[in-house]
């Protein structure tokens, strides 16, 4: 009980690794489970890996029974890269769920998926597998299948998948996942097959449905596929989801019909049915009628609603109603509703090409929440916009003062300095730092291959930008990769790129720009 005690006012001092050791302290010296369990949870809570060993391991002795206990103990184990310690909390966990075995099989596939040595895993799983006879076994295979989807390895989830519907060809579920699989090798012909094997046998189930209409779609049966939806039970989200899908297959008739059947649908829920109505006349350009069905939204909903009928004002040039709109929000005691109201109307502002009271707006909001990080970011990149760069700057170097690890305005910062200045060193330290902490944005990505580019590396600025290319096809990618391609003397497929980036958004202002500077434009 010292101890315990000890943990407990170190904790509250603020001292929780003090207060992780005094607890396994504790666990040590006590047979209660319970004292076992919090040192665990209070060693994950101070990042105490080693200690949230010693703890669920402590804790899966005192009450072998506890499956929590497995978890934790096995989990820990394998982040320390104890992959012996691990199979044997694993194999506990299997034969605890015996009665269980989907529930067993994912678990001990779920902590494997993050392992770091793939090798040590696979070799665990292996030899889980051979105790518990996982050939013979529907739900280790399916649950292996997807573990070796999660690391890359689609052939080898295949194969398994196919085991698995060996043994059980009645599971929806997983035909499902097989057809999934093999949309992924670009087997479409075994796609097909296999989502059709799983809607026969669950129809009403929505994400098989869904699945197995798209997958037509692609391949051009559209009516096939909007019959597969039609058979769903209709509902205000459902309805709109099928309006998206005949206007992806640009069944523009359909969809009108689709959304004029909102009005007397006699859906029970008002709400439900005037935001999916709503987004629904978005979608087909009844910009009116979506204000109307916006205003008649409640509940949880209301905020959301309230920004998009004041966009919608301001794109039918109703300014003055926009802005009241957020005005009025302004009255809630809310501070992320004020935000947000503040946020939206300076875009508004900007694009209807008022960017300086847009910038003026949000000085506005900073006088009354200066910590107010959204408030500041946005501010710098409007600034950026009417070349108030030192303004810029300075709230996006409050912004990282505040929060080092936000990638988003370290990548914003590292990108205005990379564009506009030539300070490419620092730009170039702030964007590889967005890089480490979110490796798969394909806005940073686009910003590494810039950076690249401005300090003349054209080779890995272009793999850089056809990364990002790939990921997130967008009309400033397309300028970026299209004066690299220029740059290296590909003058024709940086034409292509930029036609296509014209597509997407014709009033791109980098496009625009970056256009006129190589005579594309006038």
């Amino acid at each position: 009980m010292h101890h315990v005690f000890s943990a407990e006012v170190l904790g509250a001092a603020g001292d929780y690794s003090g207060a992780a050791a005094e607890y396994l302290a504790a666990a040590l010296a006590s047979d209660d489970p319970e004292i076992a369990e919090r040192a665990a949870k209070v060693a994950v809570s101070a990042n105490e890996w080693q200690m949230v060993a010693l703890a669920s391991d402590r804790w899966a002795m005192l009450d072998p029974d506890s499956l929590d206990a497995r978890e934790l103990a096995a989990g820990s184990r394998l982040r320390e890269g104890d992959y012996v310690g691990a199979e044997y909390q694993l194999s506990k966990i299997l034969e605890l769920t015996t009665d269980d075995p989907a529930q067993g099989w994912r678990m001990v596939t779920g902590l494997l998926a993050p392992a770091t040595d793939r090798v040590r895993s696979n070799k665990v799983l292996e030899n889980l597998f051979n105790d518990f006879d996982g050939a013979n076994n529907v739900e280790a295979l399916f649950a292996s299948s997807q573990l070796a989807a999660h690391t890359g390895d689609l052939e080898k989830a295949a194969e398994l998948a196919e085991a698995a519907i060996e043994l059980d060809s009645g599971r929806s579920d997983l035909l499902a996942w097989s057809g999934r699989l093999a949309v992924n090798r670009d087997d479409q012909d075994l796609a097909l097959q296999r989502y059709h094997m799983a809607w026969s046998i669950s129809p009403d189930d929505r994400t098989i449905a869904m699945a197995y209409a798209e997958l037509l779609k692609r391949n051009d049966e559209l009516a096939a596929g909007q019959d597969i939806l039609a058979q769903l039970p209709d509902s205000p989200d459902m309805r709109f989801g099928r309006i998206v899908y005949a206007l992806d297959g640009g069944d523009r008739e359909g969809a009108e019909i689709l959304y004029g059947g909102f009005a007397g649908a006699g859906y029970e829920d008002a709400t439900e049915t005037a935001f999916h109505a709503a987004q629904s006349a978005e979608l087909l350009g009844h910009l009116e009628e979506a204000v109307d069905w916006y205003g008649q939204v409640t509940g949880e909903r209301a905020l959301r609603a309230v920004m998009r009928r004041a966009f919608l004002l301001a794109e039918l040039e109703d300014m003055d109603q926009a802005r009241d709109l957020l005005v009025q929000l302004r009255k809630q005691a809310d501070p992320d509703v004020v935000s947000q109201s503040y946020q939206a109307e300076a875009q508004i502002l900007q694009n209807s090409g008022k960017t300086e009271d847009a910038v003026q707006i949000l000085t506005e909001a900073l006088e009354n929440s200066p910590e107010d990080a959204g408030l500041r970011y946005s501010r710098a990149l409007t600034a950026v916009g009417i070349g108030q760069l030192e303004l810029a700057e300075n709230d996006l170097r409050r912004v990282i003062a505040a929060q080092p690890e936000n990638a988003a305005a370290l990548n914003a910062l590292g990108y205005t300095l990379a564009d506009l200045t030539e300070r490419f060193e620092e730009a170039e330290w702030l964007i590889r730092q967005a890089y480490k902490l979110q490796p798969e944005d394909s806005s940073i990505i686009d910003s590494m291959g810039w950076i690249a580019y401005r300090q003349g590396r054209l080779q890995e600025a272009e793999s850089f930008l056809r990364e990002a290319w790939r990921r997130l096809r967008n009309a400033e990618v397309a300028a970026h990769l299209g004066e690299v391609l220029w740059a290296a003397g590909q003058e024709n497929e940086a034409r292509v790129l930029w036609q296509m980036g014209t597509e997407i958004e014709s009033d791109n202002e980098v496009l625009i720009n970056t256009l006129r500077r190589f005579g594309e434009l006038p």
